[in-house]
């Protein structure tokens, strides 16, 4: 019981640090590790060595694809890729359904694009279309959270779902394959829940915060917007393919599975989708591949939210040393595909408490990961969904402790009150109905 109160107070310090005093996680997770591991007894020089393994690690099986996946989404942006596809989506939906456009807007963008960011690019669009439409700002602006927010917290190569996956030993394709299906229910009642929550309710009039983008020199997007969707939808293809291929492999040759091994690989496929975004979404200029273009902004984005990452990694590989399942109930494993709520209840603790999905999901699965073989989790289909559900633990709930809550409630108008009834309570119930199809997803497989 003394590692257990232990790290009770290790993380409770981390949550105050982290999200009260408003440290960097950086330093907070290193030192947290550190003291963690030496007052249970790992000596100096092991609990050291363990901090820089699982820093080394994370950085190792998740680096290029978040530096990747954030030039898709810095290039994607600024050359108006974005843009074409918000509208085009848009236009087959109709004005009278542009919030379950907006959804489905969030749902895509989010795979590319950090949810703040992309809230912040999108929320004007909505607010040109809602008015014309004459439709609740609030039913649009939540439909959008919500579908920005899913993907985000379950759909890699986002951090969150990324760094559970390398921890758990999931394989991408399965995570992406569950992470999306999930992504998709909870994106869909995130959108019901705002067509009911946000229609009787008026925003303040506010006006968007461009954050240094001004709407006149906007740049038009020169292609069809066909080409808008490929930097996003080739990687997704690519590592589809070779998740399929790794399953009817006996039907396939030998050389076309090591093609697709290659092709697929999450870093050839982000690699793919980077040069794509680069060079196929407009003319380049060289300046924009300098340290000071939008190749530098893309890189310092995407090393912040690594460092940030493989520190969690860091803090993860000291509590793999403790044997968590030797404080479990006996019986535990025989709850069936039930016992994914362990993690799932651990994550949603975690994010409620201290408001990083990141980090709640980073944790959780760190205290997963030795529990599997006990819980009954250890297949290739249950690492997977594992996986999953310590993702879906990390959407619930977003609230006043969480960054994402301000950006929706500062850009959309909401007060605080509109935002604890449509970003919390909606993001509640968009984790509760992703728990829902995980279940169904595990009873399935």
């Amino acid at each position: 019981m003394m590692t257990i109160t232990l790290l009770i107070l290790v993380i409770a310090a981390i949550i105050l640090i982290t999200a009260f005093w408003k440290i960097h996680p950086l330093p907070v997770l290193l030192l947290g590790g550190f003291l963690f591991g030496v007052c249970n007894h790992y000596g100096f020089l092991e609990t050291l060595e363990l901090l820089a393994s699982g820093f080394g690690n994370t950085m190792k099986s998740i680096g290029l694809v978040i530096i990747a996946g954030t030039v898709i989404g810095v290039f994607m942006e600024q050359r108006g890729a974005l843009k074409v596809i918000a509208e085009k989506i848009i236009f087959l939906t109709g004005e009278k359904h542009t919030p379950l456009a907006m959804s489905i807007i969030g749902y895509i963008v989010s795979i590319c694009i950090f949810c703040d960011s992309a809230f912040i690019i999108l929320i004007g669009l909505w607010k040109k279309i809602g008015k014309m439409a004459k439709l609740p700002l609030a039913v649009g602006a939540t439909a959008l959270s919500m579908g920005l927010f899913a993907s985000h917290c379950f759909i890699p190569p986002t951090p969150g779902p990324l760094a559970a996956m390398s921890i758990l030993g999931a394989e991408f394709g399965r995570v992406l394959l569950f992470g999306s299906l999930a992504a998709l229910g909870a994106t869909f009642a995130g959108y019901f829940y705002s067509l009911h929550a946000g229609k009787n309710e008026i925003l303040e009039e506010q006006e968007l915060l461009e954050a240094g983008r001004d709407p006149e020199k906007e740049i038009s997007f020169p292609y069809h917007w066909s080409i808008a969707f490929l930097p996003i939808l080739i990687p997704l293809v690519l590592i589809g393919a070779n998740s399929f291929a790794g399953i009817y492999k006996e039907n396939l040759s030998s050389s076309f599975i090591k093609f697709l091994a290659c092709a697929g690989h999450p870093v050839t496929a982000l690699t793919i989708g980077a040069f794509l975004a680069i060079f196929l979404m407009g003319k380049w200029k060289k300046r924009e591949l300098s340290a000071e273009g939008l190749m530098g902004k893309a890189v310092l984005e995407g090393a912040n939210i690594l460092v940030i990452t493989a520190s969690g990694g860091a803090f993860g590989e000291v509590l793999k040393k403790v044997d968590f399942a030797s404080f479990l109930p006996e019986g535990i494993g025989n709850m069936g595909v039930f016992a994914l709520l362990v993690p799932l209840v651990f994550a949603s603790v975690m994010k409620i408490a201290q408001g990083s999905s990141t980090l709640a999901i980073l944790t959780a699965a760190s205290v997963t990961a030795p529990m599997l073989d006990t819980l009954n989790l250890s297949s290739p289909e249950m690492r997977a969904l594992a996986c999953c559900a310590v993702c879906c633990g990390g959407m619930m709930v977003s609230h006043t402790n969480d960054s994402f809550f301000w950006v929706v409630t500062r850009f959309s108008g909401m007060s605080v009150r509109q935002g604890l009834k449509l970003q919390t309570a909606g993001t509640l119930v968009s984790g509760l109905a992703a728990t829902i199809v995980l279940l169904l997803l595990a009873f399935i497989v």
